[in-house]
């Protein structure tokens, strides 16, 4: 979608409500992705 539309992805959600979107960092999303 980013490359697609041209916009960065800011947040990410671990939940289900709006106080579950936390800063995207792709290092801690890549490293999440690895050890899991």
């Amino acid at each position: 979608i980013a490359n697609e539309l041209g916009l960065p992805i800011t947040l990410v959600g671990v939940g289900e409500s709006l106080d579950d979107l936390r800063p995207f960092d792709p290092q801690d999303f890549a490293r999440a992705l690895i050890a899991s």
